[in-house]
């Protein structure tokens, strides 16, 4: 399946990867972006691996470390539309607020 990044996906990412800049190295942020590639590569062989959102129940969550989370949809037999990259020490509240703004 094909996948492509929203706006707000790409924005995310893009925040995770300086805050690893910034806060730890180099090797930790290629580390992230290797995860994530490995993740999305996953979930290109098999949509359905990760558990539905409870946020929404279209979006489905991928871990991709303890501190931070994938959510991605299925919008049809052959395209994934990755959402947005979640930092899970966040209120769990304005989780479900983001995703039910989209």
């Amino acid at each position: 399946m094909r996948i492509v990044w929203t706006k707000q996906a790409e924005d995310s990412f893009s925040a995770t990867i300086d805050y690893l800049l910034e806060t730890w190295t180099v090797k930790e942020s290629k580390n992230f972006i290797d995860l994530t590639e490995a993740i999305t590569d996953r979930v290109a062989l098999n949509p359905k691996l990760f558990k539905a959102s409870v946020f929404d129940k279209e979006s489905r969550e991928a871990v991709i470390t303890k501190h931070t989370s994938l959510f991605y949809r299925i919008l049809n037999n052959d395209i994934i539309e990755i959402e947005y990259f979640w930092n899970n020490n966040r209120n769990p509240n304005i989780k479900g607020k983001t995703i039910k703004q989209k």
